[in-house]
């Protein structure tokens, strides 16, 4: 076959689909021809993977081992793509390739990929951490699935929907931190059955404020939870260093986001995150999710700024607002935006029926009505509201 043949092929594997030419020819720089006799294996199961395959010509019949012989998986052909996770990480092979026939591969090893993606990028290390964290994940729902009788009702988009779940629920924090001068509450709902598209998050600056996120994947699909992880990770690492503003974090992010992104599994995101110290906060956002200042005398301030979510625009630069914080001052976060959110949030904190964060939080919640655009789960919702419990010093 032509170069020109080989790289329509390239094109119609999933994970380059979106790709310029010009990203079509580097990867085919990297590749190496491979030509595999029927009925011999590329792989087997539990090998080693460092190698990623792409069928050009012939058919590979993907196989798991079993008791008694092997279970059939699938069957690939010209224009598919098997063996992707060892491009990032070195787990064993999780099932046997095997040809069925005479098949020309394109081989493209973990190493030289590596190197066209620019070495230890930051990118290159939050892609590799949530292959790793993904794999985890999928190896321990595998058990629970094979552990359980087999039924009509337990598809495959059943068994993707409760994976997308199970990442999410790994994301969540444990507990939520005390900050000196605050009380503060954060929770993430959703159903047993939600898309598990939202998730609230704090760590800690690298000046030593403690900063707190929720979360929200624009679209509710199977692959939101995945998202919520990235995002996670690039907020992780770009905390360890010295930002001018929450604004600068939140810009870098972006850029990151969009660097890493893939065609039919990146998505954007939007945030709301908020940063404290003594008497202080800084507010910024990104994409449709509500910010509410409510101040002890009982008049309320809508935080938002129409700032695109994460991923839509490459180049967008965030801006925060800061927060003279008073004693008995608010600060309201939640994913989405809602009917009449000020007035509702602003009736709830001040009417003396709630004593604590907490008890404003589930208020709150219970009394806001979701305005959700499609795709979106309204079910699914994360939010924090922060008191200032003292004056500042």
């Amino acid at each position: 076959m032509s170069r020109d043949q080989i790289s329509e092929r390239l094109r119609e594997v999933a994970l380059f689909q979106g790709l310029e030419q010009s990203d079509l020819e580097q990867i085919l720089d990297i590749s190496e021809a491979l030509r595999v006799q029927g009925n011999d294996y590329v792989f087997e199961e539990g090998e080693k993977g460092d190698h990623f395959f792409v069928i050009v010509q012939g058919r590979i019949e993907l196989r798991k081992a079993t008791g008694d012989g092997f279970k059939k998986l699938a069957i690939l052909k010209a224009g598919q793509a098997f063996g992707e996770m060892a491009l990032l990480n070195q787990t064993p092979r999780s099932a046997s390739a095997y040809a069925l026939e005479p098949t020309y591969l394109l081989s493209v090893s973990r190493e030289a990929f590596g190197r066209m993606l620019g070495g230890d990028t930051l990118a290159v290390r939050l892609l590799k951490n949530l292959s790793k964290a993904l794999w985890a994940t999928s190896v321990r729902l595998a058990t629970t699935q094979q552990a359980r009788t087999n039924t009509d009702s337990d598809t495959g988009h059943e068994t993707l929907g409760e994976f997308n779940r199970l990442l999410r629920a790994r994301l969540l924090p444990r507990v939520t931190p005390r900050v000196s001068g605050y009380d503060i509450s954060a929770s993430t709902l959703a159903p047993r059955e939600g898309s598990g598209s939202t998730a609230w998050d704090w760590f800690v600056l690298a000046d030593g404020r403690p900063a707190f996120a929720v979360t929200k994947s624009v679209k509710g699909d199977l692959f939101a939870a995945q998202r919520l992880a990235a995002v996670r990770m690039m907020l992780r690492s770009e905390s360890s260093a010295s930002h001018a503003s929450l604004g600068s974090l939140l810009s870098h992010v972006n850029r990151g986001v969009r660097a890493g992104w893939v065609e039919g599994l990146s998505g954007a995101v939007m945030i709301g995150l908020v940063a404290l110290a003594d008497g202080a906060a800084e507010w910024v956002e990104a994409g449709p999710v509500t910010g509410i200042v409510v101040r002890s005398q009982g008049t309320a301030e809508d935080l938002g700024s129409n700032a695109p979510a994460l991923g839509v625009e490459p180049d967008t630069s965030y801006e925060s607002t800061m927060l003279v914080l008073g004693q008995k001052d608010q600060i309201v976060a939640l994913t989405d935006t809602h009917s009449d959110a000020v007035g509702t949030v602003a009736s709830v904190l001040v009417d003396g029926r709630v004593s604590n964060s907490r008890e404003a939080l589930a208020s709150i919640l219970g009394s806001l009505e979701p305005v959700t655009t499609a795709g979106s789960d309204p079910s699914d919702v994360s939010a924090a509201i922060i008191t200032r419990t003292s004056p500042p010093r």
